[in-house]
């Protein structure tokens, strides 16, 4: 029945899996006789010794570590994959303090993270290429998974990071394998599971601003080699590194705990079952700085910041998410090496952001109430041959159902009289996703290899529900319940223009997009230890409603969007495993690319006509001894619309018209990004120093795509030379480098750990994002984190 309604490009895809299923059942009575492939490595500092689960045994003692990944379903070494990707353990995750999905880009070339609500509801980007909506009904160009389960809704992607086993980040579109939504690329985690063996640890974090931390996993087997456990926990908190002046506490502090639990059962040698829950709240203090456009930096109502750590804002600033969830993994080995493998989740999760919009202590109060909630049934249905054939194959079925409520409250926001009373919204937005995918391998000789894929997606949503102007109580300004016009209601049919009362056309309330991706790549083992290879894939994102809407006209759909990648790499693992050294290089042509364009009031995401990428990735790591380990990453990528001539803006920005961003940057790409590391173990009688330093530098990047653009009918306020240069610098991130030191003890018996640890030692001010309140003549930020410091205590079994 789920399939019914494809149309013939489902059927042929599907008959391409059983023919190549039926040539990788005939292959399996050859001998497969390639060369041994070449290993290759993950970041892991010298001290980081048997922390990796899916690691293989070092041949010599001062080799490079590896990982294996399986994001692309293949148990595969990261110097075999014909991709460009970055696997880190999650030692090394720990080590440099990423503690988040904001805080894992200081440790990816090329990989950044933005955000309006903190850590609650993160976004990536990769290789410039990425979203600018923060509504609850989002699609990201980055896809998003944990233990093989795609987590479709952007809040349940903030998730934090702990008792992890790795985390994989591949570049480019991953779609043919990967769920959903992935034309930028794909951040898989992959958590710790349960074994026979009984292990575990508690770490204590402290620091200043009021930081405070638990954290600890306990597992091991209930009965041995049948049933086995693991239970993980972590809970954080931090007061703040800015003060708001109106209320009189710091802010920009958070607080969050999460929970996991995993049992694993294997009843037969050939069969097992993972359970996994989870359960975590996240709360967070945003702060947001303040701009003023006017004479002596004021906004309109004569406010001015004095202070880029005194923050005066009178409104709620806070965000918060709840997430939980409930997967089961089972998997049956056939005799043959074949396998089967089902993997049903369920997820939900509930966000809400409070914002002080106009970053100000003023009487006139310009604030709102975003959120959502998402709820997200999956199960994925999937066959593999046995992996040591000539011929080898993946391929199988999904489902996804998606149910979101996207809901806004903006008190002052009318769009009846404006700066008087409110306006709200709410809208019901169900996504039901159907796929069939395949890929296969062939050995075609000894050394090359050739990798073919496909995925066709029928993808059906559907949307309900109103928006409305109402009557602000000075008591309770969320009371949305005295309306004063319903300005868009689905199940009347009704759309208005409030400005003038007529009758408006809306969009169809239901849409089926099908699409399909494909991939194809050839890879050339030149030598033990180097690896060539040549990538196409092609990707697409799709077709959704704007549902943070401020007049009838924002309701709208646009269509997918549609990436294609042509890129190519080498692998190479050198001085006897010593070194290795990676480097690719891609362009990337987009057609209907997703743009979110921050208005006034709302957003409003519509499709640009072309954009274009082209870049490469130089990443390497080396140890020339067992003490000293060091790595880097340089990340170059030029990233531009080719014709995107009716951008929209801001209404005062261009007198209302539209824009021309041909030749534009596209926002949050940075020409460069680089990352180093360097980490040196000293030894001694009581076990072992580690000295450990990490660095990053990021280009100057703009927050939204209009910024940098001369407007030719600007409103008077912003006519002045000096007036666009300070909205220019404003929304954009100048050129910044930001680096960590830590300094960790262990005991000889490598179970004990004392470190201090120094986070942006040179204290450099960043923002994650920024958008215009032209109305109130201000621009507002959102600053990320200062210099801080701490220590942490830890003990393993």
């Amino acid at each position: 029945m789920l399939f019914h309604n494809f149309p013939y490009r489902a059927s042929l895809t599907f008959v391409v899996s059983l023919g190549a299923t039926c040539a990788a059942y005939a292959a399996e009575t050859e001998p497969h006789t390639v060369s041994a492939a070449p290993k290759s490595v993950v970041q892991k500092p010298a001290s980081q010794k048997n922390h990796a689960a899916v690691s293989t045994p070092q041949s010599k003692p001062s080799a490079l570590e590896e990982i294996t990944v399986r994001s692309n379903k293949r148990a595969q070494q990261v110097n075999t994959t014909p991709a460009s990707v970055v696997a880190l353990s999650g030692k090394t995750l720990q080590t440099t303090g990423v503690r988040d999905a904001l805080s894992l880009a200081r440790d990816i070339p090329g990989l950044m993270a933005e955000s309006t609500s903190g850590s609650t509801n993160p976004r990536y980007r990769l290789r410039g290429i990425g979203t600018n909506d923060f509504s609850a009904n989002m699609t990201t160009a980055v896809g998003v998974s944990e233990d093989d389960v795609f987590l479709d809704s952007g809040a349940s992607q903030g998730t934090p990071i702990y008792d992890l086993d790795h985390v994989e980040v591949f570049r480019g579109p991953q779609g043919t394998l990967q769920g959903k939504n992935t034309t930028a690329g794909m951040v898989s985690y992959y958590t710790k599971k349960p074994t026979n063996t009984l292990d575990g640890y508690v770490r204590g974090t402290a620091g200043n601003y009021g930081l405070w931390g638990e954290e600890g996993a306990i597992g091991g087997p209930i009965i041995k080699d049948k049933l086995m456990a693991r239970f993980a926990i972590v809970n954080r908190r931090m007061d703040g590194q800015y003060y708001n002046g109106t209320h009189k506490n710091p802010t920009g502090g958070y607080q969050y705990y999460d929970m996991r639990g995993q049992i694993l059962a294997k009843p037969t040698d050939n069969f097992s079952i993972l359970i996994k829950a989870h359960l975590g709240r996240n709360r967070t203090e945003v702060p947001i700085d303040h701009v003023g456009l006017l004479e002596g930096g004021t906004d309109a109502q004569g406010y001015a910041q004095t202070s880029r750590r005194d923050i005066q804002n009178n409104g709620r600033t806070d965000a918060t998410t709840r997430r939980a969830g409930l997967s089961a993994t089972a998997r049956y080995d056939f005799a043959g090496g074949w396998s089967l493998s089902n993997i049903f989740a369920l997820e939900w999760n509930h966000f809400n952001v409070f914002s002080d919009d106009d970053a100000s202590p003023a009487a006139v109060d310009y604030q709102e109430n975003i959120g959502g909630v998402a709820r997200v049934l999956s199960n994925e249905i999937r066959v593999a041959s046995p992996q040591n054939r000539k011929i080898r194959y993946i391929g199988g079925i999904y489902y996804l159902r998606n149910m979101t409520q996207s809901f806004s409250q903006q008190p002052l926001y009318s769009p009846i009289d404006f700066g008087v009373n409110g306006n709200a919204s709410s809208f019901n937005i169900n996504t039901q996703d159907a796929a069939v995918f395949s890929a296969f391998s062939f050995d075609l000789t000894r050394r090359l290899t050739l990798d073919i894929g496909g995925r066709f997606t029928s993808e059906t949503r559907s949307a309900n529900g109103e928006a409305w102007a109402y009557t602000t109580q000075s008591s309770n300004p969320y009371d949305t319940s005295s309306r004063a016009l319903t300005y868009i209601n689905t199940s009347t049919g009704t759309f208005i223009d409030p400005a003038t009362g007529e009758s408006l056309s809306g969009p169809p309330l239901k849409k089926t997009f099908n699409r399909d991706s494909e991939d194809a790549s050839l890879k050339y083992r030149f030598s033990h230890g180097i690896t060539g290879y040549l990538r196409y894939a092609r990707g697409f994102r799709t077709g959704n409603y704007n549902t943070y809407v401020a007049t009838a006209s924002d309701f709208s759909l646009y269509n997918p969007e549609v990436l294609t990648d042509y890129e190519g790499g080498v692998k190479a693992r050198l001085w006897r495993g010593k070194a290795q050294l990676n480097l690719s290089g891609f362009h990337y042509d987009y057609n209907n690319m997703q743009v979110t364009i921050l208005q006034n009031t709302g957003t409003h995401t519509t499709n640009a006509a072309r954009a274009v990428s082209n870049g490469f990735e130089f990443e390497g790591q080396v140890r020339p001894t067992d003490n000293l380990f060091g790595s880097f990453g340089v990340s170059y990528q030029d990233a531009h619309y080719t014709s995107f001539r009716n951008a929209s803006a801001p209404t005062p920005f261009n007198g209302g018209n539209p824009v021309d961003l041909s030749g534009q940057p596209l926002e949050r790409a940075p020409h460069v990004t680089t990352n180093f590391l360097l980490s040196y173990k000293i030894p001694v009688s009581f076990g072992d120093f580690t000295l450990q330093t990490d660095w990053r530098y990021t280009s100057r990047y703009r927050f939204q795509a209009w910024s940098d653009v001369h407007p030719a009918t600007p409103a008077a306020f912003l006519s002045s030379p000096q007036t666009q240069a300070l909205v220019r610098n404003a929304f954009s991130q100048k050129p910044v480098i930001t680096g960590n030191v830590r300094i960790a003890w262990h005991s000889v018996d490598e179970k004990t750990e004392v470190a201090v640890w120094l986070h942006n030692i040179t204290n450099q001010m960043t923002y994650t994002n920024a958008f215009g309140e032209f109305f109130n003549r201000n621009i507002s930020r959102y600053p990320g984190d200062l210099r801080s410091f701490g220590f942490e205590v830890m003990r393993s079994l």
